[in-house]
């Protein structure tokens, strides 16, 4: 190999490697003035106590965590949101050994719709977008109890699939100025 060759074969790898990370994008696309976001109460349309509550508080600790955006009151946060705790559903996926009617683990989707939108605008960023989170729940023969237990589990990945869907927001109005800008004298 000659002297030429091994300067240019790893000089050609990193290009390339650049090349393909040209794209990439370090932290949010969603504007900084969107950043201020309030998270009230889930509303909680299940037949299961408290999913409402413990689905915000994770959220809530998501977005904590995460530090993209700042949890704030509702008169200072730019970015309003709304989640409604849809359902949950089940489908059985293992049975007892012992008793082929029983089953005793379930496919648990705890499924709910986001809705967020600008205040300083009005604009509706996302309206209505359904999102899911899926997990295992083993009964120990108490149905009620296994979905109880899954349920935190549950709210931990639908804040991480509602915080993703945040992170889609690319609003028009949110990069436009305050107030528009004077008439040019003729």
């Amino acid at each position: 190999m000659t002297p030429f060759a091994r300067l240019a074969l790893p000089l050609f790898a990193l290009a390339a490697l650049g090349a393909g990370c040209a794209g990439y994008r370090l932290g949010s696309p969603v504007p900084e003035e969107l950043r201020a976001i309030h998270v009230p109460a889930f509303e909680n349309n299940t037949e299961y106590p408290m999913v409402g509550a413990v689905a915000a508080q994770q959220f809530l600790d998501a977005l904590i965590e995460e530090g993209i955006f700042e949890p704030t009151d509702f008169e200072h946060a730019r970015l309003r949101t709304q989640v409604i705790v849809t359902g949950i559903a089940a489908d059985a996926v293992s049975y007892d050994r012992n008793n082929a009617i029983l089953p005793d683990e379930y496919r648990v989707t705890l499924r709910a719709r986001l809705y967020a939108y600008d205040a300083r605008t009005g604009e509706t960023l996302i309206n209505g977008k359904p999102v899911s989170a899926t997990d295992s729940a083993l009964t120990r023969n108490d149905f009620q109890t296994g979905v109880m237990d899954a349920i935190p589990r549950l709210s931990r990945k639908l804040a991480q699939n509602l915080l993703v869907e945040l992170h889609g927001i690319a609003p028009t109005a949110a990069l436009a100025p305050a107030e528009p800008p004077p008439p040019q004298g003729e």
